[in-house]
C-alpha cells in the first residue's frame, strides 16, 4: 500500500480553500479535489502491513501532541512536478515536532524516507504548465490541527483517492 502521514483541514476549511482557488486562479487541467486536501508530514511510499503495524505501535507509544493552530497563507509553485500549492509561512513547533517524530519512527520500523527538506504544503492543482500569476485575493485559512492521519493513496477510475487508514487524536489545548 502507498501511504503517507498528513494533517487534514476540517471540511469547512477545505471548501473555503476550494472556493478561493477557483476565484483566485484560472481553471486548471487538474485541480485537486477538496476531499483530497491535506498537509503532508511524511510520504512513506509502498509499505507492508507489518511495517504499518510497527509504525502504528511506535506512534501509539511516542505521540504526545496537543492541538495546535495552523494558518495557510502562502502560494507556491513547483515547476518539476508542475504543482501549485498553499503553504504556511510560519510552521509551528508542533508541526515540525510531528515531522521529526515521523522521520525517527519510519527507519525504526524498516521504512526509508526520502531525504528532503520539509516544506509544509497543501496541493491545489497539478499539471500546471507554468507558474500562475499572483492571486488577486491573498490566502488566509486558519484552523486547528486536531489529529495525525495515516492515508492510503489509491488509484481509481476517477483519479487518485486518499483514504484515511488510521488516525491519532491530539490532546486538547485548554486555555483559561
Amino acid at each position: 500500500m502507498r501511504a503517507f502521514f498528513a494533517l487534514t483541514p476540517p471540511g469547512t476549511t477545505k471548501l473555503a480553500i476550494e472556493a478561493w482557488r477557483d476565484k483566485a486562479f484560472p481553471r486548471f487541467y487538474s485541480p485537486v479535489k477538496a476531499s483530497n486536501f491535506h498537509i503532508t508530514l511524511a510520504f512513506l511510499g509502498d509499505v507492508s502491513e507489518s511495517q504499518l503495524d510497527s509504525l502504528s505501535q511506535y506512534i501509539d507509544t511516542h505521540l504526545n501532541t496537543r492541538c495546535f493552530s495552523l494558518t495557510l497563507d502562502y502560494v507556491g509553485y513547483w515547476s518539476k512536478p508542475k504543482a501549485l500549492w498553499l503553504g504556511n509561512t510560519q510552521v509551528s513547533k508542533e508541526q515540525l515536532d510531528l515531522v521529526a517524530l515521523l522521520q525517527k519512527a519510519s527507519p525504526a520500523c524498516g521504512i526509508t524516507l526520502q531525504k528532503r527538506d520539509y516544506i509544509s504544503h497543501l496541493t491545489l492543482a497539478r499539471k500546471c504548465n507554468e507558474n500562475p500569476p499572483a492571486a488577486l485575493i491573498e490566502p488566509n485559512f486558519a484552523f486547528q490541527a486536531t489529529e495525525l492521519t495515516l492515508y492510503e493513496s489509491a488509484s481509481s477510475a476517477h483519479g487518485v483517492v486518499y483514504r484515511p487508514v488510521l488516525s491519532w487524536p491530539f490532546s486538547p489545548r485548554f486555555s483559561f
